[in-house]
């Protein structure tokens, strides 16, 4: 009898490992084929909308800080990738500084999935709304992610940003700032995808998974 419990007990658990593992493979998959087709960088002129942050944003929500940061890390590799000829900009950093370049498209990335988990995990602590929660996280997936890389970009780059974008330092005006509001469209188009789809798939999922 005390076996038949305990086998009883634990099938839950199990059941529940194997279903993140299946969606962590199905993530990942979702940001590989996004990172190399039209489905993930929106491209306008030099800048690139990113809506590789959903699946992102997704997984931080499901699967907590190891799944968010995994799937941060395969955006980062595949974003590093995207130096490789892909990207004018990004193959003309990758030639001046390529650790440097490596560093930008690799580490905040990974900070982009765990951040967002960290900020879920506390929410649902203090808050029971948990769509509020999801929304909340998937909005600030994409902010983070463009706050930590600009300010990478800005440590490491800030002379070949300035060439690209044409910063001249007029009035004062920080190079982080400005180069903000040059980037401030695909932001905002960022966060409203991640939010709107971002949340609608959490959602859909947690109802039907982790009743």
């Amino acid at each position: 009898m005390e076996n038949t419990q305990t086998i009883n007990t634990t099938q839950p658990v199990k059941k529940l490992d194997v279903l993140k593992m299946t969606e962590l493979a199905l993530l990942t998959a979702i940001v590989i084929i996004m990172a190399f087709t039209p489905l993930g960088y929106l491209k306008v002129g030099i800048i690139s909308i990113t809506f590789i942050v959903v699946p992102v944003a997704v997984g931080a929500v499901l699967l907590g800080v190891s799944g968010g940061a995994f799937l941060g890390l395969v955006f980062g590799l595949t974003s590093f990738a995207q130096c490789f000829g892909a990207n004018a900009f990004g193959a003309m950093i990758l030639s001046t500084k390529p650790f440097a370049t490596a560093f930008c498209c690799i580490a905040p990335r990974i900070m982009v999935g765990v951040i967002p988990a960290l900020i879920f995990a506390g929410l649902q602590k203090v808050c029971k709304n948990r769509p509020v929660n999801i929304a909340i996280a998937c909005f600030l997936t994409p902010v983070t992610n463009t706050i930590l890389y600009l300010s990478c970009m800005v440590i490491f780059f800030e002379k070949e940003f300035g060439e690209v974008f044409g910063y001249a330092g007029e009035g004062g005006i920080h190079f982080f700032f400005w180069l903000l509001v040059v980037v401030a469209l695909n932001a905002v188009l960022e966060a409203a995808s991640s939010l709107i789809i971002g949340s609608a798939i959490c959602n859909a999922l947690w109802v039907s998974t982790r009743r």
